[in-house]
């Protein structure tokens, strides 16, 4: 690899081997033994990055950005020294991967084969539409043959939600099936600070209802998939969105360090989808019922038997995303918030 580099670095005038200097924050690669430095600093991927900072500076021919001819050949060093970095490594760059369909078949995936189980609460009290929100749960509760023990939670004061949750939990552990996954689907009013209210506006801490499925108060649960869809204001803010603009971005180069943990964290497993982002409201219609709601039962419909959750809940979003709503004449976006601690795949489909 050095041997290209250095290839690379002959063709640059003093100048410009300054303004490469600058641009790889290392000494001039002029001076004697910088493509070893460039390598060190660079591990893997000296050559590749080496382009970048020629492309910034115009220099194509030797970059490999030219048009095909005279330069061409000149310009495969650094295309050939990039090829032979990646290569040699695995680990450093996914800048313009593109997983194929094959590569879901090498996802761990969560074993979905025994029981299901899952809990409704919707409040329907001063919410047109919530009924519609209903019947769609209920369609994919059925479809993805999920069990409801504790039967539908329907307009709840705020003091019973967490009652109900806690039953709903301790018929999980007291269980004599081994469960699979389990989904919960709050669909109420909301507050700002992670609140859901009943119907008579008591409400309840959106974290305590999580901490109750951890792996401590739900032992049954561990290492199973645990998904909750919250549908619920967050706040009162609305989003009425911009203008988009197109943008060049560019990310700065990463090192993280990964510690393994042996134990089993108190939390993990979870999978939270929002309806909207923190300090936003939810938009609702009063006869189509929750947007996000109408949105999962349009991706479900057509990709619920094939795709893993992630990929299920990103269209989702980019449905959302893309859609104009109005209130009150003025236009409003939605965006989904999805939380995940999961380890492996979760697919639906039974």
């Amino acid at each position: 690899m050095e041997r290209l580099v250095h290839a690379a670095l002959a063709r640059l005038s003093e100048e410009e081997l300054a303004r490469c200097a600058f641009y790889l924050r290392s000494p001039a690669p002029g001076a004697g033994g910088s493509p070893a430095q460039l390598a060190q600093r660079y591990a893997g991927r000296a050559a590749e990055v080496l382009r970048a900072a020629l492309r910034d500076m115009g220099r194509h021919d030797v970059s490999g950005r030219e048009k095909a001819g005279a330069a061409a050949a000149p310009a495969a060093v650094l295309r050939t020294g990039e090829q032979q970095t990646t290569n040699q490594t695995s680990d450093t760059s996914f800048k313009g991967r593109r997983t194929e369909q094959s590569d879901y078949d090498k996802l761990d995936m969560y074993d979905m084969s025994k029981t299901r189980v899952a809990f409704m609460m919707c409040v329907t009290t001063r919410r047109r539409g919530a009924e519609k929100d209903i019947e769609i749960m209920n369609k994919w509760f059925d479809k993805y043959q999920f069990e409801m023990p504790s039967g539908q939670c329907i307009d709840p004061n705020g003091q019973e939600i967490l009652p109900a949750l806690e039953k709903f939990r301790d018929q999980i552990n007291q269980s004599k099936d081994e469960i699979s996954c389990c989904l919960i689907a709050l669909m109420s009013h909301g507050r700002s600070h992670g609140l859901i209210q009943g119907k008579d506006g008591d409400t309840v801490d959106l974290d305590d209802i999580f901490a109750l499925f951890n792996n401590i108060q739900c032992p049954k649960l561990q290492e199973k998939p645990k998904i909750f869809i919250i549908q619920a204001c967050r706040g009162g803010k609305e989003d009425h969105g911009v203008e988009e603009i197109e943008h060049e971005s560019r990310e700065a180069d990463c090192t993280y360090n990964l510690i393994a943990i042996r134990r089993l964290p108190t939390a993990s497993d979870y999978y939270i989808v929002y309806s909207t982002q923190k300090g936003y409201i939810s938009l609702r219609n009063t006869e189509k019922g929750s947007r996000m709601i109408e949105a999962m039962d349009e991706v479900f419909s057509e990709q619920g038997m094939k795709w893993h959750i992630g990929d299920l809940f990103t269209k989702i979003n980019n449905n959302l995303v893309h859609e104009t709503f109005s209130i009150h004449g003025c236009p409003v976006k939605e965006t989904i918030v999805v939380e995940s601690t999961l380890t492996k795949a979760v697919y639906l489909a039974p």
